[in-house]
């Protein structure tokens, strides 16, 4: 920590050093920053595991305890999934993210579907993108509509 420094008469308090605490963000921003990192490299690590079907099935054992844990709006969740997956580059891809999102968004709005669609570039190469919406609004993963949906997930509600 820094020094005590003397200005005039009075004291002043040490200078902190974290850069965090500066850009407006709360305890409850970060507690939720860091609730999603987390299930993002865990989901990473598990996908690299696991097929993507039966990590489904066994995340959906751990969805109470997820939306215990990380309650917040929708706009909010997407926000932090998708702050702290820029920042974890290429360890949090599009269906990282997504099946993140379908984990923690809360139901009482509704179902939440993951869609998974491919489509052509010009080089005519094929591209994969995953994306979550509820009620035909993307959440996460937002699409052109260029991409033509190969599976669709609804998630219960709880």
């Amino acid at each position: 920590m820094g020094a005590v420094v003397r200005y005039g008469s009075r004291m002043a308090p040490p200078r902190r050093r974290s850069r965090g605490w500066r850009c407006g963000l709360t305890a409850a921003d970060w507690r939720l920053l860091v609730a999603v990192a987390v299930a993002q490299v865990a989901a990473a690590a598990a996908l690299r595991a696991m097929p993507l079907r039966t990590l489904r099935v066994r995340v959906s054992r751990c969805r109470r305890v997820a939306r215990f844990l990380v309650r917040d709006s929708d706009k909010r969740i997407a926000w932090a999934i998708e702050a702290t997956g820029r920042r974890l580059g290429r360890l949090s891809t599009c269906l990282i993210r997504a099946l993140v999102a379908e984990l923690v968004l809360d139901s009482n709005d509704g179902p939440v579907s993951l869609t998974i669609g491919v489509r052509r570039t010009a080089a005519g190469a094929l591209e994969a993108h995953a994306w979550v919406a509820r009620q035909d609004r993307v959440l996460i993963g937002a699409t052109t509509g260029a991409y033509l949906p190969l599976v669709t997930w609804t998630s219960r509600l709880a």
